[in-house]
């Protein structure tokens, strides 16, 4: 088969699209072919060498990407050929011996035996990838592979943070940081769902516009606005009741001073700087409580999957790549310019 395959960390120029052996499924996996995959800030850490694991080469990246079953191990009775599914990006191992069995209280993104589709193992810049069954999500009749594939990660992770971790409520004031990315955009629509108001943060003019057409209700430049005032002046002096943030830095900084007594701040991500200090006595003083998460469970995505095949939720997809041109790809999403999700077809 053909994939993408990295033989050192590095540039673009260590992304090379070759032939690599095809997969044999186990007796207890299920061998999948990749119709559309997406691209991520994990590849670009990856591709780089700074994910903070010890990645054996070669290795072929890629966390997100949608197909269909063309076979099966011996063992495999949940799945048939022809079945539409997209592999976890957090891989479990279903069940284990301790005795608080994580997976079987749905909380498999925190398995004992946690890995990382295009991390721990082979991911899905491939035009085939083996995975266990119980590290499938089923698409939807009527949710195409494009769609599933732009908005698992950024819809799924927007859920986790604003209805999971987050528990947002109507008529409450949320920002949402980083709102041109693929997490924002999604997290603007999940918010604006769930009837609170969306308070967009950007860091380039351009994307102001795109924002506003999404549904937020107002933007705000963190490059060139004091973002915390302007914040509070949006809300009359009150401060948000709910911050979605996935920049780190002084963006979260910022946030932090923009919260209403009693808020909460769930994060995913801190591209933008991920050492940051914090005047602790201010978030106990204004009882502001920080939630985080890394990745969220398949249930999550299965109710995202709904959402999606339903219409209510729509992925933004800022560009569309073959598989051969996944390092352009890949420095479009490193230039931060891209409004939503890119994607790769195989």
């Amino acid at each position: 088969m053909r994939a993408i395959v990295i033989h050192a960390h590095g540039g673009p120029e260590v992304m090379r699209y070759e032939d690599v052996p095809t997969p044999v499924p186990a007796a207890n996996e299920v061998l999948v072919k990749i119709h559309t995959a997406g691209v991520n800030h994990l590849d670009l850490d990856v591709r780089q060498g700074v994910a903070g694991y010890q990645i054996p080469l070669p290795h072929v990246m890629g966390s997100e990407g949608a197909g269909e079953v063309v076979a099966f191990g011996r063992e495999v009775t949940a799945f048939r050929a022809g079945d539409r599914v997209m592999p976890a990006s957090a891989l479990s191992s279903g069940s284990c011996r301790h005795l608080d069995c994580r997976c079987q209280r749905g909380l498999d993104n925190l398995c004992h035996n946690f890995g990382r589709l295009g991390l721990t193992c082979w991911g899905t810049f491939a035009e085939y990838i083996a995975v266990a069954p119980h590290n499938l999500v089923r698409l939807p009749d009527g949710l195409s592979f494009e769609t599933a594939a732009a908005g698992r990660t950024t819809f799924s992770t927007a859920w986790e943070l604003a209805i999971n971790q987050g528990g947002v409520r109507e008529g409450e004031t949320v920002v949402v940081n980083g709102a041109g990315g693929g997490v924002g955009t999604a997290a603007i629509q999940v918010v604006k769902r769930a009837g609170a108001r969306v308070i967009a943060t950007v860091g380039s003019r351009d994307k102001a516009g795109r924002v506003l057409a999404l549904g937020a209700d107002a933007v705000v430049n963190y490059r060139e606005d004091d973002m915390a005032a302007e914040i509070r002046r949006l809300t009359h002096g009150q401060g948000a009741d709910l911050a979605i943030e996935t920049v780190g830095g002084p963006v979260l900084k910022a946030t932090i001073e923009a919260m209403a007594p009693g808020g909460r701040i769930a994060i995913a991500g801190a591209h933008a700087g991920e050492q940051v200090t914090i005047d602790i006595v201010k978030l106990f003083r204004r009882q502001i409580r920080i939630l985080t998460t890394s990745s969220y469970p398949k249930a999550t995505t299965a109710t995202v999957f709904g959402e999606l095949a339903k219409g209510h939720l729509k992925p933004v997809v800022a560009a569309a790549f073959p598989l051969a041109e996944a390092s352009e790809a890949v420095e479009l999403l490193a230039g931060r310019t891209a409004v939503g999700k890119i994607l790769l077809h195989g």
